[in-house]
This record gives structure tokens, sequence and C-alpha cells, in this order.
């Protein structure tokens, strides 16, 4: 999930078009299976029903749930609706912007945002098996935080404008181009959730280093919650020994 802007953010633009909600059935991934690992697009394994245990909480990192598979989304019905109005829910609730399945625990691929916030419902974009097709207008820095990542905040570097394509509530195709970049920010940010990717593993080194010791402290935390959990641990620092070590 990303966080709503700070007041030094740009001016948002509303995103332009209609936008439709979706219906779908899909699987959970369950737990242990595919985790820790970031699947290429083509090898996705396709959901054929939904289940999830409502109501819908934040995981935070180092849950595996973060890097497993998100499975591709092909079968549409009101179950993905009820998914997707749940997702914007607590979107809302904890007051960000984008919310990404798996970061409710759901490991399909489905995002919701709305880059005004809850200040401004009914501009929630619901996109299903997203994809970025061609990246525009160069790169900035810019500070993002995750609800999966509690009270930590770092720079990242993402393309201003992007154009993408996905699916709409009816299964259609539809194609975006994302000529604002808070908008832009919002999606690569849920889309990197998709891949298994988190916004630290984008962080230049410099940035990375001074949020080590909060990644960590989550990583110590879950683990002593979860002794038995495989999770993918920050690499140890430059020149350090062990810190912050995958666990055997």
């Amino acid at each position: 999930m990303l966080l709503r802007p700070t007041l030094r953010s740009a001016v948002l633009l509303p995103f332009r078009g209609r936008q439709r909600a979706v219906g779908v059935q899909a699987q959970a991934a369950k737990s242990g299976k595919g985790f820790g690992t970031t699947a290429k697009l083509q090898e996705v394994p396709v959901v054929t029903k939904l289940e999830w245990t409502s109501p819908l909480q934040i995981i935070k990192y180092p849950d595996p749930r973060l890097r497993a598979v998100n499975a591709k989304i092909n079968v549409f019905d009101e179950s993905l609706m009820r998914l997707a109005k749940e997702m914007i829910e607590i979107m809302y609730q904890d007051d960000g912007v984008g919310l990404a399945a798996p970061q409710v625990g759901v490991n399909v691929r489905l995002m919701v945002f709305n880059p005004m916030g809850r200040d401004k419902p009914g501009n929630e974009s619901i996109l299903v098996n997203p994809e970025i097709v061609e990246q525009l207008g160069g790169k900035e820095l810019g500070e993002e935080g995750c609800l999966s990542f509690p009270r930590i905040y770092g720079d990242v570097e993402r393309s201003r404008q992007i154009n993408v394509k996905a699916l709409d509530a009816t299964g259609q195709p539809v194609k975006l181009t994302l000529t604002d970049p808070w908008v832009a920010r919002i999606f690569q940010h849920e889309f990197d959730h998709l891949q298994g990717v988190l916004f630290h593993d984008r962080m230049k080194p410099s940035v990375l280093e001074t949020v080590r010791p909060e990644l960590v402290a989550l990583e110590e935390a879950f683990l002593a919650d979860h002794p038995a959990a495989k999770v993918q641990r920050l690499a140890p620092a430059k020149g350090a020994k062990g810190f912050g070590a995958p666990k055997k």
C-alpha cells in the first residue's frame, strides 16, 4: 500500500476515464507454497476460486506472502468485487491511496487505488492482471511509505509517466496512459507488490541504510512470533558480518 502524500507532494490530478469495478473467482495462495519467490509473468498460475477471511488485515514485512507468486485472474464473478470493496475499505481506514491484494494475504493479481485518498471517495480504480507496457517521461525520486512497513519511509526512483494495460470489471481489456507522476508512482508501487517486489528493494544503498534498523526490527519481531517461518531477510550491509543475514 502506498500512503497518502505529505504536504510537500505535488498537486494530484484525478485519474482520467471511467473506472469500473471487478468480479472474479480466484484462489488465495496457501501458506508456505511458493513463498519467498518472485514469479515471471508467464510462469504465474491462473486462479479458479477466490477464498479469503474477513475482515481483511494488512500483513507486515517480512511476511512471506509479500514475496509469494501472485496468480493471474481469468474468471469473473461477484467474489472479486467483494474482495475489491473490502480492500478499498481497509485502504481508507489506514489512510492509503493504493493497495495490492498480496498485502492482505490474498495472492492474486489485483490492485485498487485512489490518488485522492479517502477525502475523495468514488474515484477508485480496480485493475486486474495489470502490466506496464511503456515507461515515459524520465524518472524521479520521491518519498514513499507502505503500511506493510509501519513508520518506514524512503526515497524511491520511479518513472514519471507510464502506459499500462489491464482488465476492467467485465474482463474487457483497457489501456491507460498515466501522465501524472503521482498516479504513475502509485501504480508502480502496487504493481511491484504483484511481482513480489517491495519498496525497499528499489531504494539506493545510501537510502536503504537509513532504514536498515527498522527493517531488521520488523524481521526480528515477525520471527519471534513465527519462529518456523521461511522469510527473505534483508541482505547484509556491505562490509558487515552477519547483520540481517537470512535465517537458516
